[in-house]
Parts: structure tokens; C-alpha cells; sequence
């Protein structure tokens, strides 16, 4: 059976609450580029379920061990052009409830509140929106985690970081033939240290994640995406002491979006990860997304 020390498990709990923020996960089509002077209001809604965890370099533990998610987040998007380039300035406020959170059988408990919120301001390269299904198009995006989510260093399960992120995310759609179209997403993250760790101070390399989407288009009002996203490096250490938890993770999707009026998209999203070393694997994810354009 998989056994933590108490010592041991307080100071994996800390980390725990990044080891799922890895960058900011897409849906298919977040890089097509609206109109000047459109405004979009997105709703997420985020279900999570995982009852195994791997800690580096040990065996997983699948007994009395799970962690459930039920998160939220409002994100807000203005497009507008610039000397001939379509810039997204957009903010996200992402909050919820992490519970039910144990590791064989030794419980870490559960928080809600608000987790950091993220700005940035996407920018496309290339913006096509004639060249086949949706168009063609090659942007780019910084987006920057603000610490004042909540954080209770006492805790073992927190919303927010209490640290500074950067995510530096690409994103290329492109058509491929007919209907059907690819898009691909690469992301490095950029950790700050979080130095109310408990008593220790928190650091993490660098995570990359690359995301792929096949999409098929049956209509203007509807699409269909298979999706799959790899994630690694994220290693975790406190006071300079590697914690076994790191960001390597494989995940297969499957999306269905509809449009139920000319200004009003539905999305659902399923995930599953296939792989994951030094975290929880996530066995089921839904992923609800309503958005409105104005």
C-alpha cells in the first residue's frame, strides 16, 4: 500500500494546488479572430474527478485516494485592430471548490474562493478568416496569474498560488481539406516562488504543453474536435528540495460545440488523462462552456 509520513504528505499538500494550473487549456477555435469591435463573454464551467496519485519515483496510490473540482471562470474579451493587427485584450476570473481531497486514505481537506485571476492580450500574425472552414490564423498570447486568489499558508489545499506566473501561449489554425481543419497550441509557463510555502519557500521549472485539435466542421452552427495535450517538466521544490510533484501529463479530449443563435455558442468538452507522473490523474473532466458575442 502507498504510505506518506505526515512530514512527508504536509509538504506535498502544499504544492498540490498548482499541480493541475498548468497553462491556460484551449477550446477548439480560441484562436479565430473576430471583428474589430467585438466584445465576448465566456462562462466556464469545470468538473474534475481523479482517484489516483503519482508522486515521482514512487508507486501510485489508488486506495481511499482522490481529489474532486468543481471550478468557474468569467472571461471577458474586446477585439480591436491596431495599425492593421487585431489585438484581444481579455481578463479571467476563475474561482470554485476543491474537495474531498485525501492520498491513501490521509486527508487534505477541501477550500473555495477565488483562484488568481489572469490578464493578457492575444495578437494574430496571421488572420485569414477566408481560407477555408474558419479561416487561417497564427496568434500569439501573454498571460499573466495575479496572486490574489485565495492562500492560506496553513492550508494544505488552496485556489490561489500565492505566486506570479507567465504563460507565453501560440496558437495556429490552419484548413486542411473540405470541412476539416487543425489546430495546434504550444505554452511555456514561467514560475515565480511562492515564499509562504508553510514555513518553506515553493519553486517550479518551467512546464511546456503542447495541445493539438483535428476539428471537423458539419455546419457554420456546429463542429465537432478530437483533441490530445502533453504536458511536462514543472518539477516542484521546497527550500531547493525536489517534493516528487511535477506537470507531466497526457490527456485525450473530445468537444462538441453548437451555435443556438447567431450570437449565442454552447460548448461541452470531456477529458481524460491516459498519463500523469508526479500529480493526480485525472480520470474524467467535463468541461461546460457558454459564450456570448455583443
Amino acid at each position: 500500500m502507498f504510505t506518506l509520513s505526515r512530514p512527508r504528505l504536509g509538504l506535498l499538500a502544499l504544492a498540490l494546488a498548482s499541480t493541475k494550473s498548468l497553462a491556460v487549456d484551449v477550446n477548439s477555435g480560441d484562436y479565430i479572430a473576430f471583428p474589430s469591435g467585438t466584445n465576448l463573454a465566456a462562462w466556464y464551467q469545470q468538473y474534475g474527478r481523479a482517484e489516483r496519485y503519482n508522486a515521482d519515483g514512487a508507486p501510485d496510490a489508488k486506495q481511499d485516494t482522490g481529489i474532486r473540482s468543481n471550478i468557474s471562470i468569467l472571461r471577458l474579451i474586446h477585439y480591436v485592430d491596431i495599425g492593421g493587427t487585431t489585438f484581444a485584450p481579455q481578463i479571467l476570473l476563475p474561482f470554485g471548490h476543491v474537495y474531498d481531497a485525501r492520498i491513501g486514505g490521509q486527508s487534505l481537506g477541501s477550500n473555495s474562493g477565488m483562484a488568481d485571476p489572469i490578464i493578457g492580450a492575444t495578437f494574430w500574425l496571421i488572420n485569414q478568416p477566408h481560407a477555408g472552414v474558419s479561416g487561417r490564423f497564427l496568434g500569439i498570447i501573454p498571460l499573466v496569474y495575479l496572486p490574489w486568489g485565495q492562500y492560506d499558508r496553513n492550508e494544505a489545499i488552496n485556489l490561489g498560488e500565492n505566486r506570479y506566473k507567465l504563460d507565453l501561449q501560440l496558437g495556429w489554425i490552419e484548413p486542411l481539406w473540405g470541412k476539416l481543419a487543425m489546430e495546434w497550441y504550444a505554452d511555456a509557463v514561467i514560475y515565480g516562488d511562492n515564499q509562504q510555502a508553510g514555513q518553506q519557500t515553493l519553486e517550479q521549472d518551467k512546464t511546456y504543453q503542447l495541445q493539438a485539435n483535428l476539428r471537423y466542421d458539419f455546419n457554420p452552427s456546429q463542429r465537432l474536435a478530437l483533441g490530445y495535450s502533453a504536458s511536462t517538466g514543472g518539477k516542484q521544490y521546497l527550500d531547493g528540495n525536489y517534493n516528487g510533484t511535477k506537470t507531466e501529463v497526457q490527456q485525450v479530449r473530445l468537444e462538441f460545440q453548437q451555435m443556438l443563435t447567431p450570437r449565442v455558442q454552447f460548448s461541452t468538452q470531456l477529458t481524460h488523462d491516459v498519463k500523469t507522473e508526479g500529480g493526480f490523474q485525472e480520470e474524467i473532466g467535463v468541461n461546460l462552456r457558454a459564450v456570448l458575442l455583443f
